[in-house]
C-alpha cells in the first residue's frame, strides 16, 4: 500500500474549530501515513490556513492547497486534479471517520423509523443525547474500504455513516447489512440510485480515478445544494461494479451552519427547488442516453414528476401534471410526454448548469 493508492480530499472554509479533530480521526486510521491527504483551503479568513500549514509540517503526506473562495465544489474538483491516487475519497472538515458502529446501538434501541433499500438499512432515532464526548473509534476505516476494491475491482465502494443533527436532536444510521457487489444490470442500478439519493452526500465512499476520468465526473460548480448527491448518483450509474462494506462508519456532523440546513424556511425551499431541478434534470438526461436503463428512466421520471408538485409550474422548470402519475407502462419509449420531458431536462441543464453532454 502506498500514497498512490488512495487520495483523501478535504475541502475546508473557516474550519478552525473542527479541522484538527477531522485530521486526527484520519491519522488515527491504520496505514494513514501511506495515504495522500489533500486539504483544500477555500479562502478561509480565520486561523484555518495556519492550522493546515502546521499539520502539513507534522505529516509529510498532507498537502495543503490555498485558493480564493470559490465554493466547495471547486475545492473538491481542485483536490481531484491535484491528487494521484488510484482511488479518491472525500471527507468534510467538520466530520470524522472510523466510528465504532456497535457503540451506537444503545441510541437505536427504540428507533422512530426504519427502512431498507436493497442491503442498506436506514434507522432514525430522536431525542438522543449530545455525542461529542466518549466517541468510540476503530482504526480500519480506509483499510476495509480498500480491501473491498482489491477483492471486487469495484469502481465505487460505499460505506456507512452516522448522522447527528444537533438542532433537531436526532440521529440517523445508514449502514450496509452485508458486503455485496452490484453489477451493471438495470435492477442493480435502480437500487443503487435510490441508495445514493438517500445517502445525502458523496462522502463515505471510494471512487476509482479511471472511472472519474472516463466520464469526466466532477462536482457541478453552479450547484449550491445537493451537488454531492448528484456526484454520487452519477458515479453509481456509470460504475461497472459497486461494492458495499458493512464494517466502516463515517461521522456526519449536520449543524446549523451548513448550507443544507438553512434555518429560514422560504430560503431553504427556494434553494431546494433549484437543487431538485438541477439534480433530476442532469440525472434523467444521462439515463435518457442509456437505452439499457429505459425502465430505470421511467421510474425516475415518475419521481421527478412527484417532486415537481412541491413547486409552481409558471416558470416551466417542471413539466405540468401528467400521465406519469398514473401510467403503468413498463417503458417510456414512444411516449410523447416522456419525449417532452427529455426536451425539458436539456433546457434545465443549459439554464442551471450551463453544460450538456
Amino acid at each position: 500500500m502506498n500514497n498512490k493508492e488512495l487520495s483523501i480530499i478535504i475541502p475546508v472554509y473557516n474550519g478552525q474549530d473542527y479541522i484538527v479533530r477531522c485530521v486526527d480521526s484520519i491519522m488515527r486510521q491504520r496505514d494513514a501515513t501511506q495515504h495522500e491527504i489533500i486539504i483544500v483551503d477555500d479562502g478561509s479568513t480565520d486561523d484555518t490556513p495556519k492550522i493546515l500549514d502546521a499539520a502539513a509540517n507534522v505529516y509529510k503526506n498532507i498537502r495543503v492547497i490555498h485558493q480564493k473562495n470559490a465554493g466547495v465544489s471547486v475545492a473538491r474538483n481542485n483536490g481531484i486534479t491535484a491528487s494521484h491516487g488510484k482511488y479518491v475519497t472525500f471527507v468534510d472538515a467538520d466530520d470524522m471517520v472510523g466510528l465504532n458502529i456497535d457503540a451506537f446501538d444503545k441510541y437505536f434501541i427504540s428507533p422512530s423509523n426504519i427502512s431498507n433499500i436493497g442491503n442498506m438499512k436506514i434507522t432514525t432515532a430522536h431525542n438522543v443525547l449530545p455525542l461529542m464526548t466518549n466517541l468510540h473509534f476503530d482504526n480500519g476505516y480506509f483499510v476495509n474500504m480498500l480491501r473491498a476494491t482489491h477483492d471486487t475491482n469495484a469502481d465505487v465502494v460505499l460505506g456507512g455513516k452516522i448522522t447527528v443533527n444537533r438542532d433537531e436532536i436526532y440521529m440517523r444510521r445508514h449502514v450496509y447489512e452485508n458486503d455485496f457487489v452490484y453489477d451493471s444490470a438495470p435492477n442493480s442500478k435502480d437500487i443503487l440510485l435510490r441508495q445514493a439519493d438517500r445517502r445525502e452526500n458523496a462522502n463515505f465512499a471510494l471512487y476509482s480515478r479511471e472511472m472519474l476520468n472516463k466520464y469526466n465526473l466532477h462536482f457541478m460548480a453552479n450547484m449550491k445544494l445537493d451537488e454531492d448527491m448528484l456526484f454520487c448518483m452519477l458515479a453509481v450509474l456509470y460504475a461497472e461494479r459497486v461494492a458495499t462494506v458493512k464494517d466502516v462508519t463515517y461521522f456526519y456532523n449536520r449543524h446549523e451552519n451548513t448550507l443544507s440546513n438553512i434555518v429560514d424556511y422560504d430560503k431553504r425551499m427556494e434553494k431546494q427547488k433549484v437543487a431538485d431541478i438541477q439534480r433530476f434534470s442532469y440525472l434523467l438526461n444521462e439515463l435518457g442516453r442509456m437505452p439499457k436503463y429505459s425502465k430505470t428512466f421511467t421510474c425516475w421520471v415518475k419521481e421527478y414528476s412527484k417532486k415537481g408538485t412541491k413547486y409552481t409550474y409558471e416558470s416551466g422548470e417542471f413539466p405540468p401534471m401528467n400521465c406519469h402519475y398514473f401510467c403503468n407502462e413498463p417503458e417510456c419509449t414512444g411516449c410523447f410526454v416522456a419525449d417532452g420531458m427529455r426536451e425539458q431536462f436539456t433546457k434545465n441543464i443549459k439554464k442551471y448548469l450551463g453544460a450538456t453532454k
